[in-house]
């Protein structure tokens, strides 16, 4: 149990007490060596994916994205969890309308966190206005953080494309170590441009 939960523990423990570097220093990384792999208190900028990531400031989160996940197929959406964040292909990406839907691991047992990317760690934690970064194609998307609820694993109605304009829906299990229910965040595009 401990070997379970010692991330969750010290994730939030890391995330209390020391503050999230500044967001405004977010760039692009010209290949896979320079992405930022873990975000400490004296990062000074964030280099996230250029093709497909995101990046969670107050959570200290930034993951490539696998593009286009059937998230009906338990395969398909397993292997993906292994490198990264999957992006539900039932969804848009941030260059279009439409509403963007990703999902990842929070926590999972001692043998499983060894096999999967674990990223969403505390997504609960997360607050209206928060900030979310999305990079996708070169370009830079901010979204802010509108709802932050707890849901039933059924619920599947933000796997659609048009649910909502310039929208960013985020899902993990919960409680942590479990998949009983679902965390969703649900953030909305600063603006209307991007934010490079």
């Amino acid at each position: 149990m401990v070997l379970t939960y010692w991330p969750v523990i010290k994730a939030y423990y890391n995330q209390k007490t020391f503050p999230t570097p500044s967001t405004s220093n977010v760039s692009l990384a010209d290949n896979d060596e320079d992405i930022t792999k873990e975000v400490k208190k004296d990062t000074k900028e964030v280099f996230v994916d250029p093709n497909f990531g995101v990046y969670i400031p107050k959570i200290k989160s930034n993951s490539k994205v696998v593009k286009d996940v059937d998230p009906f197929n338990e395969k398909e959406y397993i292997n993906a969890l292994q490198t990264g964040v999957a992006h539900s292909k039932t969804t848009t990406t941030p260059n279009k309308p439409g509403n963007v839907f990703l999902f990842a691991h929070s926590a999972v047992n001692f043998y499983e966190r060894n096999m999967y990317s674990v990223y969403f760690y505390l997504l609960g934690e997360l607050e209206k206005e928060d900030e979310i970064f999305l990079s996708y194609e070169g370009v830079i998307y901010k979204y802010r953080v509108q709802e932050v609820k707890i849901v039933n694993r059924e619920s599947t109605q933000y796997l659609k494309k048009n649910a909502d304009p310039d929208s960013l829906v985020l899902m993990t299990c919960y409680p942590a170590g479990t998949d009983w229910k679902r965390t969703v965040v649900i953030a909305y595009r600063d603006s209307q441009e991007p934010f490079k």
